[in-house]
């Protein structure tokens, strides 16, 4: 599987009263990171599912798959991250994502208000 060409659109439109969050950032897998003053990667959020976007690939979690947001890793960014465990195989174990311009508790306070594990 080819996760950088997978396609990110959702299964089920969006109706104008579901709820979404997106920020932008950047994201770490199990090998490296994105990093410097311009976002590279992009984090949106609806009570279905997570949909992480990035030049490290492109990966669509449903909420059923999600087994816990958490705090992020020591590596790459001292814990200023916010880490999403899943159960799809064939993703990166260490799928990490971090805010620029906004504070990570408060992304993690607005995954677990849509639902997803703390």
């Amino acid at each position: 599987m080819n996760l950088s060409t997978d396609t990110i659109a959702s299964s089920a439109p969006l109706s104008h009263a579901t709820p979404r969050h997106q920020w932008s950032g950047h994201a770490a897998d199990d090998v490296a990171s994105t990093y410097g003053p311009e976002p590279l990667a992009t984090l949106t959020a609806t009570p279905d599912e997570l949909i992480l976007t990035s030049t490290r690939g492109n990966f669509r979690l449903p909420r059923t798959a999600v087994t816990r947001i958490g705090r992020g890793n020591l590596y790459p960014w001292l814990f200023s991250a916010v880490r999403i465990h899943h159960s799809i195989s064939g993703y990166p174990r260490a799928l990490q994502f971090k805010p620029l311009g906004a504070k990570t508790s408060d992304v993690r306070l607005q995954l677990q208000a849509l639902g997803y594990p703390s």
